[in-house]
């Protein structure tokens, strides 16, 4: 197809889509020398970035069309890797990501800077300087919502039985003997994010926290996570599964999600960016009965057992369109109105943001000594390993050491293969 006759067929979509009822074509009016072609952005699946998705793709018409593709987790990261490390052009021109797919990118010199076109357009679209995540003075990232996994549970139901709020890991299994014990109507009293790979390597990392382990020798990438600390927490991981579903290995935020909206499960630590569902009348059965607070310590008194995360857009170096016209677009989706629109879904970074009770496991969570994310480049090869060790730990077909001793020989293989090893 020629330049001239796809110009002429995005304009003829556009018109289309003007007319159809629900459809706003009020953004992307002001564009400042918006180039003609098609945008294409990757992100995650969960309510807040579907809001997001349907803002980015708003701005299609005239020639310019865009894309946001919905790809849960952990594919998504998979593919923006793969998209913003390739010898070509990026197969897409702006990404929305977790912090910790962040730090991959970035250590791998694969984000551009945005710095000049903040400047000039940070009037024009009230970007706050709390947006900016800055590496060595540049804009690398623009964050737009914060999130971190949190105590979700059943208040109804622990007020029934006379049920504290789990302050520890002890206190929610105690809890859910008692559950279990006097509420036949749940199946599950734990429902945890287990999954096999970036899930339960993930809960294997705010655990490990909690109980004081370190990741990697101080000042060196050498790993340290076949420790004590390591022992203890899968031994704490393993505990938990008498009491959630017998398929906990493919249980990702999805299948917990649903588990919590059916009433088959009564707690667990989930991320803050589902709480919202929990009150959707069209899929859940148990409005207004969930609460949310800081994710349980592991040790009486200790921090709480998660980590703060931001999720923002990037833009790839090898970025194969008009970097102005994608960053408009990015600013647009990313303004006062669709926090607003959303404002409930999430907890969004803009001071416009209207605090909810859906946001309240997180601040709770960071008062109570949450850390943000580690941020070490070589932290994802060590997280990739502890992914799969875990499902032989909780089948019984590796004791906690062999495995922790396994995944660490194999991060040492691949550290030093990436450099950060010697």
């Amino acid at each position: 197809m020629t330049q001239p006759t796809l110009r002429r067929s995005l304009l003829a979509t556009a018109v289309f889509l003007a007319t159809l009822p629900g459809v706003s074509m009020a953004r992307c009016d002001n564009l400042t020398d918006a180039k003609p072609g098609q945008i294409n952005i990757v992100g995650n699946t969960f309510p807040a970035l579907t809001h997001i998705a349907k803002e980015m793709e708003s701005c299609t018409r005239g020639g310019l069309r865009v894309q946001y593709k919905l790809v849960p987790s952990p594919q998504n990261e998979n593919e923006t890797l793969q998209a913003f490390g390739s010898s070509g052009k990026s197969a897409f021109d702006a990404a929305v990501i977790s912090m910790g797919t962040f730090t991959k990118l970035q250590s791998a010199g694969q984000l551009q800077s945005m710095t000049d076109l903040v400047n000039k357009y940070k009037a024009k679209y009230k970007i706050e300087d709390n947006m900016l995540v800055k590496v060595n003075g540049e804009v690398m990232a623009i964050a737009f919502m914060q999130n971190a996994q949190n105590l979700f549970y059943r208040k109804d139901l622990f007020d029934k039985h006379g049920i504290k709020v789990p302050a520890t890991y002890a206190d929610m299994m105690a809890a859910a003997k008692t559950l279990k014990e006097k509420e036949p109507g749940i199946e599950f009293p734990i429902a945890q994010t287990f999954a096999k790979g970036w899930d339960s390597a993930t809960e294997f990392t705010n655990i490990f926290a909690g109980y004081g382990g370190r990741f990697f020798k101080a000042g060196s990438a050498a790993p340290d996570f076949s420790s004590d600390a390591g022992v203890k927490t899968l031994e704490t991981m393993k505990a938990m599964t008498a009491y959630m579903t017998p398929n906990y290995l493919a249980s990702n935020s999805d299948d917990v999600m649903n588990q919590y909206q059916q009433g088959k499960a009564a707690m667990g630590v989930l991320w803050a960016s589902r709480a919202s569902r929990m009150d959707d009348p069209a899929a859940s059965k148990i409005v207004g009965k969930m609460e949310f607070t800081a994710a349980p310590a592991v040790m009486a008194g200790g921090k709480s057992a998660t980590h703060l995360w931001w999720d923002g857009v990037v833009m790839p170096k090898n970025l194969g369109g008009d970097r102005e016209t994608v960053f408009q677009v990015l600013m647009e989706a990313l303004d006062e109105e669709t926090t607003a629109k959303g404002n409930d879904l999430t907890i969004w970074v803009r001071s416009s943001y209207k605090p909810t009770r859906f946001g309240t496991g997180v601040a709770a969570s960071a008062k109570a000594g949450a850390p943000q994310w580690p941020s070490e480049p070589y932290f994802g090869l060590a997280h990739g390993e502890i992914g799969k060790i875990i499902p032989d730990v909780m089948t019984g077909a590796m004791t906690p050491k062999a495995a922790l001793d396994a995944a660490a020989a194999a991060y040492a293989k691949a550290a030093a293969e990436k450099g950060f090893l010697k």
